[in-house]
């Protein structure tokens, strides 16, 4: 597929961890697989690419870390993903539309099949994982190919940033502004301050503060 979304990377993975707010050490097992499974994140070769993480790849992991909130291992989520593949009929089931839908009905009845694989944490509903995907799915806007076009990252709330592979070579940005919200951080970083950053790119203090908070650590 020749698509940038799903050719082009856009972040590396400590990047996209940030981002996404996502433990580093869970994104990489996301991108790079498990020991008893291989990736589960479409990303760019790493080999060939400084920035390994596309667009889809991004898109995938949002909703990932949706499930894994809502009680689904991504650790033993493989045999379900392919389950999910035969069911819709395409490759990338975690950003499929319907994944919140007939997708949740799909991993409950392959956990419940195959109990002893631990597929969901015991004690969760089947009705708060429903709950749990489709909040996050409500980031996504849909292209009319039934892809991804667009993410909104909600670990930003209520800063506004969002991920488009049209704008900013899908750096993520500000959605008012359009000011990349790495360059807000980077002057932070270079001991500017939060209210000398706000005005130079016409953001609020909070959107600089929470730029400083998620990318670098620290208060603003």
């Amino acid at each position: 597929m020749s698509d940038i979304r799903f050719t082009e990377g856009i972040l590396n993975f400590t990047q996209a961890a940030r981002h996404l707010r996502v433990p580093q050490q869970t994104f990489h097992r996301w991108a790079k697989g498990y020991p008893r499974g291989g990736p589960l994140l479409h990303i760019a070769d790493p080999q060939s690419s400084p920035l390994p993480v596309t667009f889809i790849a991004l898109a995938e992991a949002h909703v990932l870390e949706a499930l894994r909130t809502a009680g689904v291992r991504p650790q033993r989520i493989r045999p379900a993903l392919e389950a999910l593949q035969q069911e819709f009929g395409r490759e990338y089931v975690l950003v499929a539309p319907e994944l919140a839908t007939d997708g949740v009905d799909v991993l409950w009845d392959f956990n419940r099949s195959l109990a002893d694989h631990g597929l969901i944490v015991g004690g969760t509903n089947q009705h708060v994982i429903r709950e749990i995907v489709a909040d996050h799915m409500q980031y996504i806007a849909f292209g009319g190919d039934g892809f991804p076009e667009r993410l909104q990252l909600s670990a930003w709330l209520p800063s506004k940033v969002e991920v488009d592979v049209r704008r900013a070579f899908g750096q993520p940005i500000f959605a008012g502004t359009g000011t990349r919200v790495a360059d807000v951080a980077g002057m932070i970083k270079a001991g500017e301050s939060a209210e000398t950053v706000a005005d130079e790119f016409g953001l609020f203090i909070s959107d600089v503060r929470t730029s400083a908070h998620i990318l670098l650590g620290v208060a603003a």
